[in-house]
């Protein structure tokens, strides 16, 4: 494997780890907080990221050989990002913590894999790059796709510090302290760096 894909790789497990300890921690109540400045709840962010790796992985996956299934719910047409993340969220609402963490997985692994066959060709790419810019009024930008990843591999504790909004009593746990205070985005292109990851 390349070693700047391993990088990759190894950034997306260590913050996994710590992620789903923090969803197993959360009381029902924890679960319910609504997160300030925004309709989702502490559970609909843990959905999100329970299957934002389903939009990615088969565009990865088609970049390197291999094959994903497609992402769940369908695409909208037009894409919207936004109409996507809603609809998924909401299609996992009966879905046990257990369930949206074994669903991350999968979608993790399929992601994973297609990072893991990744050159320094495709990491050194200028895309361009929309994300949720449109909805935060920025134009869309270019970027490398190797900083891209970076900003994918911060995805969990950047959506800890959302969650963490809602829940201001475990912002001095020790070690979430530390976790968040080991994240490192100085590899994240300034064009992703303007919005949440």
């Amino acid at each position: 494997m390349n070693i700047r894909c391993s990088l990759v790789v190894d950034e997306l497990a260590r913050h996994r780890v710590q992620f789903e300890h923090l969803c197993r921690s959360l009381d029902a109540d924890e679960l319910r907080a609504v997160i300030p400045g925004s309709h989702w709840t502490v559970r609909d962010y843990i959905a999100h990221l329970a299957t934002i790796d389903g939009l990615i992985a088969p565009g990865f996956s088609t970049m390197v050989g291999l094959s994903a299934p497609p992402p769940e719910p369908p695409l909208p047409t037009p894409f919207d990002i936004d109409e996507w993340n809603e609809a998924a969220v909401r299609a996992r609402e009966s879905k046990t913590m257990d369930e949206l963490l074994a669903e991350a997985a999968t979608h993790r692994g399929r992601m994973a894999a297609a990072i893991e066959r990744m050159t320094d060709a495709d990491l050194d790419r200028i895309i361009p790059y929309g994300g949720d810019r449109k909805t935060l009024g920025l134009a869309p930008t270019r970027v490398r796709f190797g900083g891209l990843l970076w900003g994918i591999a911060i995805h969990d504790p950047t959506h800890t510090q959302d969650i963490l909004r809602a829940l201001p009593h475990r912002r001095e746990e020790a070690w979430l302290t530390d976790w968040l205070g080991s994240v490192n985005d100085s590899l994240v292109p300034a064009g992703v760096k303007e919005q949440r990851v």
